[in-house]
C-alpha cells in the first residue's frame, strides 16, 4: 500500500479555495447524463484525487491495474476524507485512517482485525467511464446509459487525445453549457467579420446536433472549420464539434474532433474544458515524431481560439429576463429545451 497523491492542478487549487469550508446539500438540478470529471492524463494508475461535483465531495481513483472508482470522499467509519488520507492497494483504495479497504463500486471489502464487514460499510460510488481520453462520471436515476458519439476516438492506433484547459467559471451550469450553441458569437470571437448562422438537424429526446456554416455560402475557412462544421451533444452539456467540406456529415472519421464539457461543481461554480482528438497522419512506428509536431500545432491554435471565449464565460451571469433579437437565430433557445426536458427528476 501506498499514498499517491495525483499532481495538483491549477483548477484543483482554485476550487479548493472556493469550497472551503465544506460543501453543504444544496444541489442545482441538472440534466440526465455524463459529464466531464479529469482527463485521463491527468490520473495515474495508483493515484487519488479530491473531486467536487453537483454539491458532493468524492475521491476519484485508478487502481493499479487501471480501474477507476467515484466514491463518496467521506468515510463511512469515522468520517475521514478517502479523496485526501486516502490510499491505493492494489484494486482498492484503502482509509488512511483505519485502513479499510472500498471497491470502485464503493463497497468494503477489508476491515483490519475483523472478522466480519458490516452490511453499512459502503460508500455512495457513481458508474464511471474512459472516452476520448476524458474520465466520464454518471449523473442521474437508474442504470447508466450508453456513451455514444466518442467510439471512433478508441482507436488509438489512429487517433491521438489531447487534454486542453479547464476553466473555473463563476455562474450555473446552463449559461456556460448553452454557449456552444451561441453561433451569434462566432464573428466577435472566433472568425472576425464572419457572420454565422445554424441550420437544426436533430432535436427530440436526447439528441441535439447542429451545423454551423457562413451566412453567406462560399469556400471560405471559418477559422479552423472549413467551411461547415457539425456539433452533436453526445451529452446534455458536452458536445462534439468536426469540420465538414460539405454540409453533408462526412463517412469518415474527423481529422480533428473538438469536446466541449461542462460539469457542475455547486450553485455558482460550474468548469468548462475541451479536449481534442487528432487523427495521426500515419502509424507511429514510421511517424511518431510528425504526428506528435501535427497534434502540437492543432492543440495551438485551438488554445488560442477558444481563449477568448475562457475570458467571457469565466464571468458570465444569467440575466434576470431573456432579452433576444433576430441575429441571435433559433439554436440557443432550442438547446434550452432540450436542456431541461432531459432535467433529472427532483431528489
Amino acid at each position: 500500500m501506498r499514498l499517491r497523491r495525483g499532481r495538483t492542478r491549477p483548477y484543483d487549487r482554485e476550487l479548493d479555495h472556493r469550497l472551503l469550508p465544506a460543501v453543504g446539500d444544496e444541489q442545482e438540478r441538472v440534466p440526465v447524463g455524463w459529464y466531464f470529471a479529469r482527463f485521463s492524463s491527468h490520473l495515474s494508475c495508483g493515484e487519488v484525487v479530491p473531486v467536487t461535483y453537483m454539491s458532493r465531495q468524492y475521491a476519484l481513483f485508478r487502481t493499479d491495474n487501471g480501474q477507476l472508482g467515484m466514491i463518496d470522499s467521506q468515510c463511512c467509519h469515522m468520517g475521514a476524507d478517502l479523496s485526501r488520507c486516502g490510499k491505493v492497494s492494489g484494486e482498492h483504495l484503502a482509509c488512511g485512517f483505519h485502513a479499510w479497504e472500498f471497491d470502485t463500486e464503493g463497497i468494503c471489502r477489508k476491515i483490519p482485525g475483523a472478522d466480519r464487514i458490516p452490511p453499512r460499510a459502503a460508500q455512495r460510488g457513481l458508474p464511471v467511464t474512459e472516452r476520448a481520453g476524458i474520465i466520464w462520471f454518471w449523473h442521474g436515476p437508474g442504470p447508466a446509459q450508453s456513451l455514444t458519439g466518442l467510439d471512433f476516438a478508441e482507436d488509438r492506433r489512429r487517433h491521438m487525445h489531447l487534454a486542453g484547459r479547464v476553466l473555473v467559471c463563476h455562474t450555473n451550469l446552463l449559461p456556460i453549457s448553452e454557449h456552444v450553441t451561441d453561433v451569434a458569437h462566432w464573428p466577435c470571437t472566433h472568425s472576425p467579420g464572419r457572420r454565422m448562422t445554424s441550420v437544426i438537424l436533430r432535436d427530440e429526446g436526447r439528441h441535439f446536433s447542429f451545423r454551423i456554416q457562413p451566412a453567406e455560402p462560399d469556400s471560405t475557412r471559418i477559422h479552423h472549420f472549413r467551411p461547415y462544421a457539425l456539433a452533436s451533444l453526445v451529452n446534455p452539456t458536452t458536445a462534439l464539434v468536426t469540420p465538414q467540406r460539405g454540409p453533408e456529415p462526412a463517412e469518415t472519421p474527423p481529422a480533428m474532433a473538438f469536446v466541449a464539457a461542462v460539469s457542475p461543481v455547486r450553485p455558482g461554480v460550474t468548469i468548462a474544458t475541451w479536449g481534442l482528438i487528432v487523427r495521426k497522419l500515419g502509424p507511429d512506428w514510421l511517424l511518431w515524431p510528425v504526428n506528435r509536431l501535427w497534434a502540437a500545432f492543432i492543440w495551438r491554435l485551438v488554445r488560442r481560439n477558444h481563449d477568448a471565449d475562457f475570458a467571457i464565460l469565466r464571468w458570465m451571469r444569467p440575466v434576470a429576463k431573456d432579452l433576444w433579437s433576430a441575429a441571435d437565430g433559433p439554436t440557443v433557445r432550442a438547446y434550452r429545451r432540450f436542456y431541461h426536458r432531459n432535467l433529472a427528476p427532483p431528489p
